[in-house]
């Protein structure tokens, strides 16, 4: 289904929210700006239908809409698994954060070292 840019700004409206049922009214007054609600208060009221029907949107029994909750199994084909960040072990130091390091260190205020 190809989405026009109204519609696309119902959804992301309804998304801001989710799982929160809001009024046609509200959403054609917020989801379209100020401007666009004053020139035509009623705006949302078409796009609505197409959105029900393709199931982007659902409706509750008082006539409010809101995106439909996401499940944990989702049949959609190409839904990936959400990743997990392998926890590493952390090392404790002790009193000195920072660890001997085998590289060529400044001593006695030579930052050059003498090379052979």
């Amino acid at each position: 289904m190809m989405l026009s840019a109204e519609a696309l700004e119902i959804i992301n409206y309804l998304k801001t929210a989710e799982g929160k049922f809001f009024s046609l009214s509200e959403i054609s007054r917020r989801a379209g700006g100020r401007r666009r609600f004053e020139e035509s208060p009623g705006w949302a009221k078409g796009l609505v239908g197409p959105l029900l029907e393709a199931g982007l949107i659902e409706v509750n029994p008082r006539g409010h809409y809101r995106v439909p909750p996401k499940t944990q199994n989702s049949a959609h084909p190409h839904a990936k698994a959400p990743l997990v960040a392998a926890k590493k072990p952390r090392k404790v130091i002790g009193d000195d954060y920072f660890p001997d390091c085998p590289e060529p260190r400044i001593v006695a205020g030579d930052y050059f070292p003498p090379t052979d």
